[in-house]
């Protein structure tokens, strides 16, 4: 079995990343940049491809360079802004239709691989010094909103919530899109500097995915990227550690005005390697429909509207989240415990194990069903340093058995107790159960 990503060096710290596949109709290029989380430079950075994307000096204004995005069959320029572990990753990417597709052959890719390289290379700069004031402004301002907006989805919020403090200290603790307060004192001048230092020292990975060869796309990013200007890098080291285990429990209650449902968030930590094995205990104890805590907590027992667990395997971190009724915190988290002490005295059934198995094989196999997938696949293998295709991912899961399961949960510690509850109740404010799991 082969690995269809074909990877080739251009520069120091930059490689080109190919996956053909004739299934596929269109193509996407994700230029990424890999940075350390900072929180001196987080808003700073998660700026950058925010504002790259709108323009570039050829098209200096976003109606103009819209209009030219529209004539290549409505090609498509985004960004993106994520934390991988202890990493800040930043990309700027392009969707496009194939050139076997175009009416009257024209050469999409070779056009979208320019304009998405001028996007990151060659922007619009005032007198030498700094970015367009307007754009600048109007980029913070939805930086701020985004922000802003995290509480809106309480999930969400209080997962991140939790984060924030199962790795309190860690740069795995912060936002990706920095806070409020950094990114309203960001000038264009300061984010030209900004630019400057993330072109000096990110890791930078194009990832190409579709039906093309991306030969053309290739020839070009050689182009942008000249041995005498780039081989002299000294690039960051991007990588991310096991949170620590804190001396006592880390305990939190967080009140909001108006909170009908409350969050409960248990983080556990562990020092297990064994990153298959801990992924199938994961599942097993609450990542599936036949899991324990869906079948127990939640089915069996009422305590809650949801309960499932998530594995951040960069941390060595399990985090299990649920919607429960005020009333019924206690009694979920002593059963949430309860559930994860089964799994180590050995109560696993060959079913729940095969159960478990059979959820990550699908998850593993549709990664291959669309480009952004695929492409998100390979920048966290990428990320990893264990470049395998989904098919040859597979067989790190073959001969875990329950012992495996057991040691990982043996494994697993007690860090933090986060609840997110309400100071009063509010008519009108509850949430179905089908809606909470949705």
């Amino acid at each position: 079995m082969t690995n269809p990503l074909k990877r080739e060096r251009i520069a120091e710290g930059t490689h080109f990343n190919r996956i053909s596949d004739p299934r596929f109709k269109f193509n996407r290029i994700v230029f990424g940049f890999f940075v350390p989380l900072d929180k001196e430079k987080a808003s700073l950075y998660a700026l950058i491809p925010r504002l790259f994307h709108r323009t570039n000096a050829e098209y200096p204004k976003s109606k103009d360079f819209n209009n030219y995005l529209a004539s290549l069959y409505n090609a498509k320029v985004d960004f993106e802004v994520a934390s991988i572990g202890d990493t800040q990753f930043l990309g700027i990417s392009m969707n496009f239709m194939d050139d076997s597709y175009a009416l009257h052959g024209e050469k999409i890719t070779e056009a979208a691989s320019y304009a998405l390289f001028n996007c990151v290379f060659n922007q619009p700069v005032a007198d030498g010094n700094a970015f367009d004031n307007a754009n600048v402004e109007l980029c913070k301002r939805e930086q701020i909103e985004a922000i802003e907006a995290e509480i809106n989805d309480k999930r969400v919020y209080a997962s991140n919530q939790a984060r924030r403090i199962i790795c309190e200290g860690e740069p795995a603790a912060i936002n990706p899109l920095g806070t409020v307060e950094k990114t309203r004192e960001i000038t264009p001048e300061s984010l030209l500097k900004a630019a400057v230092e993330l072109f000096s020292n990110a890791v930078f990975e194009i990832i190409c995915v579709g039906c093309n060869d991306f030969d053309s796309a290739l020839k070009i990013a050689k182009e942008y990227f000249p041995a005498e200007q780039f081989d002299g890098r000294k690039t960051l080291p991007c990588e991310s550690v096991y949170s620590p285990l804190k001396k006592t429990v880390s305990e939190k209650i967080e009140k909001l005005p108006v909170l009908n449902q409350s969050k409960v968030v248990l983080g556990f930590k562990t020092d297990s390697k064994n990153r298959a094995a801990l992924t199938l205990m994961s599942n097993l104890y609450g990542g599936t429909l036949s899991s324990k805590l869906f079948l127990n907590v939640r089915e069996r027992l009422s305590l809650c509207y949801y309960c499932w667990s998530r594995l951040s395997k960069e941390k060595g971190v399990m985090s299990v989240v649920c919607g429960v009724e005020e009333e019924n915190i206690e009694k979920a988290r002593e059963e949430i415990i309860s559930q994860l002490e089964l799994i180590k005295t050995g109560d696993i059934t060959a079913d729940e194990l095969n159960s478990a198995l059979l959820f990550e094989q699908n998850n593993i196999k549709t990664v291959n069903d669309s480009l952004s997938s695929l492409t998100w696949w390979y920048i966290s293998r990428i990320y990893a340093g264990e470049i395998k295709s989904p098919e040859q991912f597979l067989k790190n899961y073959e001969g875990i058995t329950s012992r495996d399961i057991i040691e990982a949960a043996d494994s697993m510690r007690l860090d933090t107790i986060y609840v997110l509850s309400g100071e009063e109740k509010c008519v009108g404010d509850d949430i179905s159960l089908q809606e909470e799991n949705e």
